[in-house]
């Protein structure tokens, strides 16, 4: 998943168990938030207990959120005719955001390395990443149906990038 994700079928990753795949999207938005608490914190505009405060919220944010919306791209694909199973599109949405952990973690690097503020270059950029995945197994799960698969990868990572910038400015 995390070299192919676009690629990944579900077979590919069904013998992992869904709800231990939502480990990896609350770690990306964990580490997500954390780069928005350190470059808060780096501006002057946020304490330690807000960075920890913010990198816990991106935990629970990573994991109820891209489960939350995992759940309603099932609910519209079943509509649209999908035969999916909730665990398989929760699984791949999940899972999607593999290469996000990694843009955030090598942010976090850049950050305690060279002082640079990352959420934006780092965080936004790893989230965006995973909208090519999400819509190809989308795509896949609907039949081939790039209309409904693009608007809903579209639709879930704009409502991500929206939670984040509201989120983040708490």
């Amino acid at each position: 998943m995390l070299l192919n994700p676009g690629g990944a079928r579900a077979g590919d990753i069904a013998f992992i168990p869904w709800l231990l795949t939502l480990f990896v999207s609350g770690a990306a938005f964990g580490l997500f938030f954390l780069q928005t608490g350190l470059d808060r914190l780096s501006a002057g505009t946020a304490n330690w207990a807000g960075v920890g405060l913010l990198a816990a919220l991106g935990c629970v944010f990573g994991t109820l959120g891209v489960l939350s919306l995992a759940l309603v791209a099932w609910i519209l694909l079943s509509l649209g005719g999908s035969k999916a199973a909730p665990k398989d599109v929760i699984r791949a949405f999940a899972l999607a955001y593999s290469p996000t952990l990694v843009a955030v973690s090598l942010g976090l690097v850049a950050h305690l390395l060279l002082g640079w503020r990352t959420a934006v270059a780092f965080g936004v950029t790893g989230v965006l990443w995973a909208v090519g995945p999400i819509n190809s197994t989308l795509r896949r799960m609907s039949g081939g149906k790039t209309l409904l698969s693009l608007a809903l990868a579209s639709v879930c990572g704009a409502l991500l990038l929206l939670g984040w910038g509201l989120l983040g400015g708490l």
